[in-house]
């Protein structure tokens, strides 16, 4: 029986083949888009979970202005003792430092890699780490995982052994648990961190990360409010101010800039949301089309019960229709997630099989393909229980085809209005002038070079490349973008012009410039005059975060810090680091002796670290870079520890907007279906309407009506679906995007043609995809059709 029914839904597939094409293309790729979404997200949220005291485990972030999100876990070393003496709150604390990517361990003169962090010794009490044999009581010690004992020494016991790390010996004292669960903090190696440093350098390594254990009944809301509040006076950089904790099961997930990945989480829900809602447009089309089709069968399906058929073996034969095509789609879904799964997992870093993946996938999808079958199987119940008379009076009427029409039209527009503003808002941020400086055609690279090398000499080098249109030597200036507050000189200011009596003190960032920096990118002025060679050191600028801190409507003029500083402009805010980060007050020092400072020494003797900035022909870029690549290496320049490599500021601005340009890409993407999947939606629906009605349609012809005139009436019906559709869509858009774009520091406004272009561009092709069904209904010769009966 299985295999008759089998038959007739190929056959019904075969006779609606282009209703039945695009439903399958449309949920297979909503179902590949919501599972591997899904499968994302919830790999995302398991990270540290397997923790015993998982839920009173937290991680500190402190203030970092080289962060993207404003915060960072990399803290002052002795902030986790501070924090356990300072608050009873925390039962327990440690400071943990990072895995050293990249790292190796020597053993028998042959180099592996590894994984190696540094603790303390409370990390053992608060991590699910067990150590299984020995122990480790000091730092030029190690302990080892049994996995990776296994694979340096075999069957050998590891302990006592001596390998070397970073050029220093450590002898093997303990083997402990392997890392078998997701974690933030993996390891083959732990090591204790150097007592005698730790003391030295309390408060001037800000390396660590700091994780604090919780007592389980304390009021966390003012607990978190006390640590917001917090002042430590002891940090030398005044970042341990306004203090935040994440747990650890959501840091994984958290935008930290430790976590490097291609796409934000948030944004990865919206990729789901996305799918989801593909699916949902595909199942509302195929089960609009089956209900009209329905209809059209309830002849068929009188003669099958007249013949014996059961109420039972009916639902089965339909039943087995709709799973035929679920499964078709689930079967296109898993060929599509074998040739996207590689940049799958190269985008998320999951480390997880294709076999996996798919077994994880399919139990999301089968979630959806049940929840489907019981929406099916509750809408034939209620066309069963409609006697025939009741079919008839409400038939003309096609209230679930209209209702279908408009939920596809809600989220078509909605999902072309979305992708609109989000595509908006990134020519915005790559074109505005709010952004309070230029890097267009910009560059910059940093040089070790000798003590007595002014740098004079490579700036001519540099400005004989035909590309290079513009060379400055910024000396010890810092970079615009990527920008890095290497200053441990943020001032706190206690005092200033007009100050009221209950006003806080104001943090202020500060940076050096010259009046040619300044220049080179453009800086925008929002009051007064920009600071020139002739000016007094105690001559600044600041940008209007700081004259809003202050709280100054007029700042040109005044004074703080005790009259040392006079303010001689204001600058608008500079959005040089992540969109979605408030601008901090800043202070804009000129550097009168722009002497380079010492960064390293060498066995030839001190090196200097000197800035250079250039501005480049448009579209010139990878040809000026080769020019310049072979310039360092005939002087035999060095490129600067830790900044290795030439940077281009618009690739590098890019690189804060990779996110969102990800995004961009997969809702075009989804956009594109959903609309291909209303049209054709639209199309088959029309047909069936079409031939529904082509008796009223010829007899309107007969009394008198023209083509022109069913147009007309097919057109109004459908077109006020249309604007019921889009008055919808757009509402519920404006309000989701309005709370998107909150994110952003600044922001482009929501102008009124791209409601008008996005109606009637859907308008236009609707009108041009169903206008040919319709005109040829319309044309039919009326005898014909009325003698056909």
């Amino acid at each position: 029986m299985f295999k008759h029914y089998l038959k007739l839904a190929f056959r019904k597939m075969r006779r609606y083949k282009n209703q039945t094409l695009i439903s399958v293309i449309g949920l297979a790729v909503g179902f590949t888009c919501f599972a591997l979404a899904t499968l994302w997200i919830r790999y995302e949220m398991t990270f540290d979970s397997f923790h015993p005291k998982a839920k009173q485990l937290y991680v500190v972030y402190t203030y970092d202005a080289n962060s993207q999100t404003g915060y960072s876990r990399r803290t002052a070393r002795a902030l986790a003792t501070y924090l356990k003496e300072t608050f009873p709150e925390i039962a327990n604390a440690t400071a943990l430092g990072p895995n050293f990517r990249g790292s190796t361990i020597t053993v028998g003169g042959v180099d592996f890699p590894a994984t190696v962090i540094s603790v303390g010794a409370d990390f053992f009490e608060m991590l699910d780490v067990r150590i299984a044999e020995g122990r480790i009581f000091n730092y030029d010690q190690l302990a080892i995982t049994q996995k990776k004992a296994t694979q340096l020494f075999g069957n050998e016991n590891p302990i006592g052994q001596n390998v070397t790390l970073s050029g220093s010996v450590y002898t093997i004292s303990a083997i402990i648990s392997d890392v078998t669960q997701k974690t933030n903090y993996p390891y083959d190696f732990i090591q204790l961190y150097n007592i005698a440093t730790w003391e030295d350098f309390a408060w001037r390594g800000f390396i660590r990360h700091v994780i604090i254990e919780l007592h389980p009944k304390i009021d966390f809301d003012a607990f978190e409010k006390k640590l917001y509040e917090h002042v430590i006076e002891q940090d030398i950089r005044g970042h341990s101010r306004n203090i935040k904790i994440i747990p650890i099961t959501k840091v994984r997930y958290t935008d930290d800039p430790d976590n490097v990945r291609e796409i934000k989480f948030h944004h990865i829900i919206i990729f789901a949301v996305s799918g989801f809602l593909v699916i949902l447009c595909s199942l509302f089309n195929y089960l609009s089309l089956f209900v009209s089709r329905f209809q059209i069968r309830q002849k068929e399906l009188a003669l099958r019960t007249v013949f014996g058929a059961t109420g039972g073996s009916l639902l089965a034969m339909l039943s087995v229709e709709l799973l035929l095509t679920l499964f078709v789609a689930v079967g296109m879904g898993c060929c599509l997630t074998f040739l996207t799964h590689g940049h799958f997992l190269e985008l998320t870093d999951i480390q997880m099989e294709l076999s996996a993946i798919y077994m994880e996938s399919l139990m999301y999808v089968g979630g959806v393909i049940l929840i489907s079958m019981l929406v099916f199987w509750l809408m034939l119940v209620i066309f069963k229980r409609r006697n025939l008379n009741v079919s008839i009076r409400r038939g003309n009427k096609k209230m679930y085809r209209k209702v279908s029409v408009v939920v596809q039209i809600i989220i078509s527009i909605g999902f072309a209005f979305c992708t609109a503003i989000i595509l908006k808002q990134m020519y915005f941020l790559h074109h505005s002038e709010e952004l309070g400086f230029s890097y267009k055609n910009r560059g910059s690279i940093l040089l070790l070079m000798d003590m007595d090398d002014t740098g004079d000499a490579f700036a001519n080098q540099l400005r004989q490349i035909p590309e290079i249109t513009e060379v400055f030597n910024a000396g010890n200036l810092r970079k615009l973008i990527p920008y890095y507050n290497l200053s441990f000189r943020n001032q706190d200011i206690s005092s200033w012009d007009d100050k009221s009596a209950d006003a806080a003190n104001v943090i202020l960032q500060q940076v050096n410039v010259t009046p040619e920096y300044l220049a080179f990118f453009e800086f925008r002025i929002a009051e007064g005059e920009m600071l020139t060679i002739a000016d007094p050191e105690s001559m600044v600028l600041i940008n209007e975060a700081a004259a809003k801190a202050f709280g100054w409507h007029e700042p040109v003029g005044r004074q703080f810090s005790d009259g040392a500083y006079t303010v001689k402009g204001v600058l608008k805010n500079m959005y040089n680091v992540a969109p979605t980060l408030q601008p901090e007050p800043v202070i804009y020092r000129n550097l009168h002796h722009n002497n380079p400072f010492m960064w390293l020494n060498f066995d030839d003797g001190p090196k200097k670290s000197t800035l250079y900035l250039f501005k480049y022909h448009e579209g010139m870029w990878k040809s000026c870079k080769e020019k310049i690549e072979q310039l360092i290496s005939v002087n035999e320049y060095m490129l600067d520890i830790g900044y290795d490599r030439i940077y281009n500021t618009e690739e590098e601005y890019g690189e804060l907007l990779k996110s969102e340009k990800a995004l961009i890409k997969l809702l075009t993407f989804v956009s594109a279906i959903c609309i291909l999947i209303c049209v054709f939606g639209f199309v088959s629906l029309i047909s069936l309407t079409c031939e529904e009605r082509r008796k009223e349609i010829a007899i309107r012809k007969i009394n008198g009506a023209t083509a022109g005139d069913i147009l007309a009436m097919f057109f109004k019906e459908y077109f006020l679906l249309l604007i019921i559709g889009a008055i919808i869509a757009f509402t519920a858009g404006y309000f989701i995007m309005q709370r998107w774009l909150e994110n952003y520091a600044i922001r482009t406004n929501i102008p009124a043609w791209i409601y008008l272009a996005i109606i009637c561009v859907l308008a236009l092709v609707i009108a041009l995809c169903v206008g040919w069904r319709v005109y040829m209904s319309s044309v039919e010769n009326p005898a014909e059709v009325v003698k056909g009966g």
